[in-house]
């Protein structure tokens, strides 16, 4: 976490955090003392007044107020407050301390001591619900542009399915017209037919819901499998292998379809059709991932590799939308390893 921290804020912080040191400096600036310890003082309150900001913006709001702990985040709160007003005024005075020997670190006098740890504590207090504050904002902020991204997708997913709903409906009529026409004797034929109509009513009929049961994205999948072999040679190394566990649970649908796609798609052609392997394996983890490898052979000649150089389309249609309905939520690796491309897709499904 905290070298994502690191790496998110950069010089942009640094930069306003400066600028709020300056501004303590001036707005506390006493013409009749040194300036160079008053400058060490207001630099020295911000540098640690960071640490009561980002503690709160980056821990106690995202792993207690927003899971509802509201007890434990009000006494962590007021627990870091009075330790860092403590240390804020501890550091200032130390410093003071450098430039002026007669200071006394903790007054002896507990008016001016009550006095000078409520001003720290107010500053470390102000540290602290600005960070959170701030978090709360942006959170907000990011939350809302999201679903706006997810609800112009659904919406022109939707325009896309509905422009296109009369060639597939039509399709789908003819499909099931030389289903029957088909010799009964003829079952292979008549088996690849009904296979690929319920490919179709699946898009047509089922994928209209924002999440669908695994259950029927595997049965679409297997089908998909089945039609594909048709098209390549006999022997052809395919294996398909789905743990009994990926069940009862619901993912987004069409997702897993273009890692398998793009296998199909660019499985090697070598002249030993088993030397051309496509190799596919969906589990479930912990009840609350599911995890696909896909991996198959390719051509490693530049001339024959194509647009798979480049991941795909359907690849990086995949990544966007696994961004938009998984965000923090998925993992997709991609691979390649002499003439093997391996991809491998985790959802987390459930919190």
């Amino acid at each position: 976490m905290l070298r994502k921290i690191l790496f998110k804020y950069k010089l942009l912080h640094v930069i306003l955090w400066t600028l709020v040191s300056m501004t303590t400096f001036f707005v506390y600036h006493n013409k009749t003392q040194p300036i160079f310890p008053q400058a060490a003082n207001a630099l020295m309150v911000n540098l640690i007044a960071t640490f009561p900001f980002y503690i709160t913006a980056y821990v106690l709001v995202p792993r207690y107020l927003y899971e509802k702990r509201y007890w434990k985040f009000s006494i962590i709160l007021i627990c870091l407050v009075a330790a860092f007003g403590f240390i804020m005024m501890f550091a200032v005075r130390s410093v003071d301390k450098l430039f002026d020997p007669t200071v006394v670190i903790i007054p002896a006098d507990k008016a001016k001591l009550r006095f000078t740890l409520n001003l720290f504590t107010w500053s470390a207090m102000i540290a602290a619900f600005g960070g959170g504050g701030l978090k709360i904002m942006s959170d907000s902020f990011r939350i809302k542009n999201r679903l706006r991204e997810v609800e112009n997708e659904k919406i022109i997913t939707e325009l896309s399915f509905l422009r296109s709903q009369i060639n597939p409906h039509f399709l789908f009529n003819v499909i099931n017209l030389i289903y029957f026409q088909i010799d009964k004797k003829n079952a292979e034929a008549r088996a690849s037919v009904e296979k690929l109509s319920e490919m179709l009513r699946y898009q047509l009929y089922e994928c209209t819901t924002d999440k669908i049961e695994i259950e029927k994205e595997i049965n679409y999948l297997q089908n998909y499998v089945a039609i594909q072999r048709l098209r390549l040679e006999k022997d052809t190394n395919i294996y398909m292998q789905i743990d009994e566990n990926v069940r009862d649970f619901k993912i987004a649908p069409l997702l897993i379809l273009p890692l398998v796609e793009n296998a199909f798609k660019h499985i090697s052609n070598k002249p030993d059709p088993k030397k051309n392997k496509i190799t596919i394996r969906i589990k479930n983890e912990s009840n609350r991932l599911v995890v696909i490898q896909v991996e198959n052979t390719f051509e490693t000649e530049v001339s024959k590799q194509g647009v798979y150089n480049g991941g795909g389309l359907g690849i990086q249609n995949l990544t966007r939308r696994l961004n938009l309905l998984y965000p923090e939520k998925h993992e997709l690796t991609v691979e390649k390893n002499a003439d093997i491309y391996y991809t491998k897709l985790i959802i987390q499904y459930a919190d």
